[in-house]
This record gives structure tokens, C-alpha cells and sequence, in this order.
């Protein structure tokens, strides 16, 4: 599937664990989508603003803010950016995924993806997740845990997001304690990372690839003159000369040995030229970007790395390239979000709707994904199982009393559980969340299928069920909406209203 998109649509909505594992295309919307981020931008301009005011800091007061700045190997701004990411976002391991969005249906997952490339998938994970309890540690208790819910068909329900929606859980509190910018797992870091270093305009930077596997998402990058850097995650960030030292002082100089410590499931390169599967060893990249990564991990390494040694040995040639290629090599000399416009505009389709609906605008020509999406929230099913009657869903609707969009934009869209965990959202946030727990509703609770659409126009939206109309903006339920206010709906919205 890495190699042709996704027609599932509602995956680029709201991408989990299991859909990118499935299908590496999914990243490149997810950084693209991040770099249209006027929030992401604005954070740019305030590493940047530090960043250029380095030389003026007061050597004697700063001087360990100097020397962490100054790294030999790592350029500055990198640095810089993952100062700035370590101090702004909360990372949260998985049982803290499981507590704050819920559980997977891994049942309904393999009936959507398949079992065919499922169940591979969770057999790694918990295989991984059981050398970590191996090893000890604060988490390992966690993660026993989170392996009885495996058995149990359940799994964290880890779902990246674009850098608005982090933003948007800024005020959201975990065990009492906020996190300054959001709430992040390594993806939405990697990702996040990635887009402010391409916001930054920097010459000290030819390429950044994605290293990952299974659990984990890292980057690598490196510049002109070979300064070699790695990214594993936050409050990670290391140059070669640190990764030398570290294999010297605490691994006896065994290079693969202090690797297999943090990342010995590490199975897949992705890169703006493609994608390498170390354990199938299908290679979409060309040769010659190929040689140049391995020769340049090689170098940041010591060593060739076993798992890509036995990825070489199995190496199959895939001619198909990234539909989205061009657009992210592109990336690597943008100034501005209008250049980000610009190489998005020039994919054709169905290429850039994808970056659309993980941009999550309303304004598609068809909003159907966001409903398909919606239906797969956690909260919202969990919820939905707990209530008797359309009463209680109306309720909680009605709770809900802000009503601001999360992202400060009434033409982007919130689903169900994001309206729900920060208790906000816009009539039509509130339209999508009310059809949602109707339907769930409903089908748990009659035997007899009860239709649910909602419609959506200019000012107002509205949910229909069971002959009556229902307005989240006033709490009212009404005869009908005028026909010319409607501007798109969801379901089988009825003809007689409009």
C-alpha cells in the first residue's frame, strides 16, 4: 500500500497508528498540511527571532544556553528548534494515549485495513512492547498493561495530528500539569520538526529522511559540508561527534549495540524519493539518493547497520515514485506559507484534496471523509455505548456551551472527540458530533435502521432524526431550515427540507 494512495479518504482526516503503518503516504499530507499552519509559522518567526539574537546573549549569564546551541556537527537553528520542542510539548507514552483518547477497535480496524496487514503489525508491537518490559523501567508496568488490552483487541489510540491540532490542546490538562504547546507522540514531533526546519530557510540543510519502525518515528538529516545530525525525539537531538561519544563511554565502542538500545526495531526509511521496507526490501528510492543516505548513515553511525544490512540483502526494486515527490523536494527552498500554496496547488488530484482534508477544511468537494472519520472516534463510540436515548446525546451537545472553533476558523473541522476533550466547538462541530452519537446510538439500541443526516449552511447547522430537527447553535428543535441556507450535507439529508 506505500506505493499507491489511499482511496479511504476519511484516513487523511485523521490518520491512526494503524493507517500510516499500513501506508507511508499518509506522512507527506501530514507534513504538508503542517506547513499551511498559520500557527506553525508564527512559532517559526519565534525560534528564528531567538535564534538571530544568539550572538547578543550575555556570554557570563547564558553561557549554558550558549554551549547547548553551539553543538559541533548540529547546526544552530536545529538546535534551536529542538530546544524549542522539548520545552513546548507534553510527549505521552502509551498508556497516557490510552487515558486521554481512548482505545482502537483493532476488530474494526482489520475490517477496514485488512488482517492481511494487521496482524503482522501487532504481533511487532507486542513483541517490542515486550523486550521493553524486559528491560525495566518506569513504563514497564504501563505497558503490561497495554498488552492485556492488545489480547483484549484494544489498542492505545494513538491518532497524528497536524500542528494546529496539538496547538488547540494547549490547555488541556494531564494529571494536573498543562503542556505549554500540546500534547504529541514521535510522529507528531517528527513531523512538526521537520516542517519548522523547512520554515527556516537554512542553507546547512540538503536532505532530512524519516528513520522508522513499528513504535517509533525518528529524523535524519545532514547539510552540504556533511554536518550529520539525528533527531530520535524529543530531548533527543544528536550530532556525530555525540553519538561517538556516547558509543564510546557506554557501549564499549559496540556502535550496534548502543542502536539496538533505542531503535532495534528500526524497518523503514522514507524519504521526499521514496520509501525503503527493510524487512519486505522494497525500495522505492532511486539509486543514487539511496547510496547517498546509506553512505551518509554509515559515516553518522560508525558502522553499517545490521537492519539495514539485511534490508539491502532482500533489496527489491519498486518503480513507482511518491505522487507527492516533487511537492517535498520542492519544501526544501520554501520562504513563505504562499510557496507552500503554491507546490500544493500544482498537485493534481486526488493528490492535493488529501492535503486538504488533513488540513481539515470544509471547503471539498465532497465532505463525506469527515463524516467516515467522525464515525471511528473512540470517545464518541465509548459515549455513545453508555446512553439510553437521543435525550442524553442532546445533552451532552448542550454541555458543550463554547462555541469556538478549535482552530479558530469556523471552515475547518473538528470531530467528535476533539469538540468533546476541549469542550468547544462551532454549530457545525456540534452538528458532527450530535449525527455521530445518534448514529452509534441507534444502532446499539434498535433493531430497525433509524436514519441520521445533518445538514450545514452559512450560519446555522442541523441534525434530523426520527422526523425531527434539531439546531446546535440555539438548542432547539425546529421545523425546518431554510433551503437556501443549506450549503453541503451529510448522510440522507431529506429532500423536503431542502
Amino acid at each position: 500500500m506505500d506505493q499507491e494512495i489511499n482511496r479511504d479518504f476519511s484516513a487523511y482526516v485523521s490518520p491512526n497508528i494503524f493507517d500510516v503503518l499500513c501506508n507511508s503516504e499518509l506522512i507527506a499530507p501530514l507534513l504538508l498540511a503542517n506547513l499551511l499552519s498559520p500557527e506553525l509559522w508564527k512559532l517559526s518567526e519565534k525560534i528564528n527571532s531567538k535564534y538571530s539574537t544568539i550572538s547578543e546573549f550575555d556570554i557570563n549569564e547564558r553561557a549554558s544556553s550558549i554551549e547547548s546551541l553551539i553543538d559541533e556537527g548540529v547546526p544552530r537553528i536545529i538546535r534551536a528548534i529542538q530546544r524549542q520542542i522539548d520545552r513546548d510539548f507534553k510527549h505521552l507514552h502509551p498508556n497516557e494515549i490510552a487515558e486521554i483518547y481512548g482505545y482502537l477497535d483493532v476488530k474494526l480496524e482489520k475490517n477496514r485495513l485488512g488482517s492481511r496487514l494487521l496482524n503482522p503489525i501487532i504481533k511487532d508491537i507486542q513483541q517490542i512492547f515486550n523486550k521493553r518490559i524486559c528491560l525495566g523501567g518506569q513504563q514497564s508496568v504501563a505497558l503490561k498493561g497495554q498488552l492485556e488490552e492488545i489480547g483484549h483487541e484494544r489498542f492505545p489510540a494513538y491518532i497524528y495530528q497536524i500542528y494546529d491540532l496539538v496547538h488547540a490542546h494547549r490547555k488541556f490538562s494531564v494529571h494536573g500539569s498543562r503542556a505549554p504547546n500540546g500534547l504529541t507522540s514521535c510522529l507528531d514531533e517528527a513531523t512538526i520538526f521537520i516542517a519548522l526546519v523547512l520554515t527556516m530557510k537554512s542553507k546547512e540543510i540538503s536532505s532530512i529522511i524519516i528513520l522508522s519502525s513499528p513504535s517509533h518515528y525518528s529524523v535524519f538529516g545532514y547539510g552540504p559540508t556533511n554536518e550529520l545530525w539525528w533527531f530520535y525525539g524529543k530531548n533527543h537531538l544528536h550530532s556525530k561527534s555525540q553519538w561517538k561519544k556516547l558509543v564510546e563511554t557506554e557501549f564499549a565502542g559496540d556502535a550496534q549495540a548502543c542502536f539496538d538500545t533505542v531503535f532495534a526495531d528500526f524497518n523503514k526509511i522514507i524519504t521526499v524519493a521514496g520509501v525503503f521496507e527493510l524487512s519486505s526490501g522494497q525500495c522505492s528510492i532511486d539509486s543514487d539518493h539511496l547510496n547517498e543516505y546509506i553512505q551518509k548513515m554509515d559515516v553518522f553511525f560508525g558502522m553499517r547497520l545490521q537492519q539495514l544490512d539485511a534490508g539491502l540483502i532482500k533489496q527489491k526494486r519498486v518503480i513507482t515514485q511518491s505522487p507527492f515527490s516533487a511537492a517535498l523536494q520542492s519544501t526544501l527552498r520554501i520562504g513563505t506559507k504562499e510557496d507552500i500554496k503554491s507546490i500544493i496547488k500544482k498537485l493534481p488530484e486526488p493528490w492535493q484534496s488529501t492535503i486538504t482534508y488533513t488540513y481539515r477544511s470544509w471547503l471539498v468537494e465532497s465532505v463525506t471523509p469527515y463524516l467516515e472519520a467522525a464515525r471511528r472516534s473512540p470517545l464518541a463510540i465509548q459515549i455513545a455505548h453508555g446512553m439510553k436515548d437521543a435525550s442524553e446525546a442532546i445533552a451532552l451537545v448542550k454541555g458543550i456551551t463554547k462555541m469556538d472553533s478549535i482552530f479558530n476558523d469556523r471552515d475547518r473541522v473538528a470531530l467528535p472527540d476533539e469538540t468533546i476533550r476541549l469542550c468547544s466547538g462551532t454549530d457545525r462541530d456540534k452538528a458532527l458530533l450530535l449525527h455521530v452519537l445518534l448514529e452509534h446510538l441507534f444502532k446499539k439500541n434498535s433493531t430497525d435502521p433509524v436514519t441520521v443526516s445533518s445538514a450545514y449552511g452559512q450560519e446555522n447547522s442541523w441534525v434530523h432524526y426520527q422526523d425531527s430537527c434539531y439546531q446546535p447553535e440555539t438548542g432547539n428543535l425546529i421545523v425546518k431550515p431554510c433551503p437556501s441556507e443549506i450549503l453541503f450535507t451529510l448522510g440522507n439529508w431529506p429532500s423536503e427540507l431542502g
